[in-house]
């Protein structure tokens, strides 16, 4: 379980005036819920160290070490604003969980190397890139990871088939094609016989 500290500040006040003064400090506003805590609270936090952790290999399912005040809380981003320009975050909400939280998370698919298939001519047609799957914060891991290699023209994967890590089950109620690898097309060329003769 990889987790990124964060700090936050406790804030007193919320409204969209009181948030504009907070982002003009350099600060973005959020809410922290969830395990651990009695009430929904308001903090606000430098957006710098969020941005990193967003950006690591697990993207927003990154789970962090939120620290406020002298307690420090096991949490995951369930709501991210970004400014639809500048991309900058705006806003976001913590959900803090324990190890053992059952999380439904969205989980990217990720391919690794270069099929038989398509060494041999084919073209691989990726038809999902994610999928959602029942975990915890103990067992999440960044991503489904599949090795193309071994495969060959005309098989494809399905959902089913991914390799999910320990303590990762899939959570869609039914199976759907992820990939399938394509034969190259085969153009049949007619013969022409050499002695015939053009006619004139």
């Amino acid at each position: 379980m990889k987790t990124f500290p964060i700090s936050v500040r406790p804030r007193l006040l919320s409204g969209s005036g009181v948030a504009k003064k907070i982002r003009r400090a350099g600060l973005i506003p959020a809410n922290m819920y969830g395990h651990g805590l009695d009430a929904n609270l308001q903090v606000a936090l430098d957006p710098r160290p969020l941005a990193k952790a967003l950006s690591s290999d697990y993207g927003r399912n990154q789970l962090m070490e939120v620290s406020l005040e002298d307690k420090t809380f096991l949490a995951i981003c369930r709501e991210v604003e970004v400014h639809p320009v500048t991309r900058k975050l705006r806003h976001v909400d913590f959900f803090c969980v324990s190890e053992t939280t059952p999380l439904q998370m969205t989980l990217p698919i990720r391919f690794h190397g270069r099929s038989a298939g398509q060494k041999a001519g084919g073209t691989l047609e990726i038809a999902a890139r994610y999928v959602k799957v029942n975990t915890t914060p103990a067992n999440l891991a960044p991503s489904i990871d599949v090795q193309l290699e071994p495969f060959l023209n005309g098989q494809q994967l399905s959902a089913d088939d991914l390799p999910y890590p320990t303590g990762v089950t899939p959570a869609y109620k039914r199976s759907f094609k992820v990939f399938e690898l394509i034969p190259p097309k085969i153009v049949k060329v007619e013969a022409v016989d050499p002695k015939a003769k053009k006619k004139k």
